[in-house]
């Protein structure tokens, strides 16, 4: 018995230091130095690729007349123009479903699914959104109480005899006792 706890409590030691990770200072430089040339390499390749880029832009441009330069200057400046304004309209809307998302109640973290550029469309999104949450909230909440709502049930106070009285409902009693209460203490004496 004895023999098979001290087996045990090796087994347990060896886990024990198999799990725990010791480095040297020149393995963790190693390992610092490796991570720091990964990064560098791969900055390089983004840098790499714009000059690319850059190269066959001014290429294209050398090629061209000074007319074209001119058109494709103009056309390049057009598309950063329409891209920056597709950033404005996106970030008013944005900012726009936010407010309405809001007043509905609906969480904001919602409102990177509904913007869009078109406002029209994003207003169905969001009316969209909310008829189904609604409707998910409204069954979580009757599936939690065991089925529907209860249905209101109105009492006629105007005809009701001693009779009648006795015969309602705990609930209707107590809405007899809200909606009239000198009726209900007539009733009830």
């Amino acid at each position: 018995m004895e023999n098979l706890e001290n087996n045990n409590n090796e087994q347990g030691q060896a886990t024990e230091t198999e799990n725990k990770l010791t480095f040297t200072q020149e393995e963790l430089d190693a390992l610092l130095q490796k991570e720091g040339d990964r990064r560098v390499s791969q900055a390089l390749k983004k840098a790499e690729q714009k000059n690319a880029q850059k190269l066959k832009e001014s290429e294209k441009l050398a090629k061209m007349s000074a007319e074209e330069k001119y058109e494709y200057e103009l056309q390049q400046r057009e598309l950063a123009i329409e891209a920056k304004e597709r950033e404005l309209a996106l970030a008013e809307n944005k900012n726009v479903a936010g407010k309405i998302l809001s007043d509905k109640g609906l969480s904001l973290d919602l409102v990177d699914f509904i913007v869009d550029e078109d406002a029209d469309v994003m207003k169905s999104r969001i009316d969209l959104l909310d008829k189904a949450f609604k409707r998910s909230v409204k069954a979580e909440v009757e599936k939690r109480l065991g089925g529907s709502s209860p249905k209101k049930t109105d009492v006629d106070t105007t005809t009701l005899t001693k009779e009648q009285f006795n015969k309602l409902s705990l609930s209707e009693l107590q809405q007899l006792k809200n909606e009239n209460p000198e009726l209900y203490q007539e009733m009830k004496n």
